[in-house]
C-alpha cells in the first residue's frame, strides 16, 4: 500500500518538475525574441527621428543650429552602423544593436527636450 502511494507521489512530483521546466523554457525563449518584436527597426527609428526633427524645425521649436546638430548626430550614428556592419560580415551584432539603440534613445531625448524647452519658453 505504501509502495503505491510513494509511486503516485513520485509521478506527481516528476510531472510538476517537467511542467515547471517547460514553462521556464517558454519564458526564456519569449524573452530572447522580445527585442525583435519591440516595434521599429533601427532604420525606421532613424527615419522617424529625422521626421521629428524636421517637424520641430517647421513648428519653430528647433533652431537651424539645433536641427543641423541633430541631423549630424543621426549621420554619425549611421556611419557607426556602417563600420560595425563592415566588421561583422554585413550584420549588426546584438551588442552593437544595443549600442545603436542607446544612441538613438539619446537623440530622441534630445529632440524632445529641445522641442519642449521652446514650448515652455513661449
Amino acid at each position: 500500500m505504501f509502495d503505491s502511494i510513494t509511486q503516485v507521489k513520485e509521478i506527481s512530483m516528476k510531472r510538476t518538475s517537467i511542467i515547471t521546466a517547460g514553462l521556464a523554457l517558454l519564458i526564456g525563449f519569449s524573452t530572447l525574441q522580445q527585442p525583435a518584436q519591440a516595434g521599429w527597426t533601427i532604420y525606421e527609428r532613424q527615419v522617424r527621428l529625422k521626421k521629428e526633427a524636421a517637424q520641430g524645425m517647421k513648428a519653430n521649436e528647433l533652431t537651424k543650429k539645433e536641427y543641423d546638430s541633430l541631423l549630424e548626430s543621426l549621420e554619425d550614428i549611421n556611419n557607426r552602423i556602417k563600420k560595425m556592419k563592415a566588421k561583422n560580415a554585413g550584420k549588426l551584432s546584438i551588442k552593437d544593436q544595443g549600442k545603436i539603440e542607446r544612441s538613438l534613445n539619446d537623440v530622441s531625448v534630445k529632440i524632445t527636450k529641445l522641442r519642449l524647452e521652446k514650448r515652455v519658453a513661449k
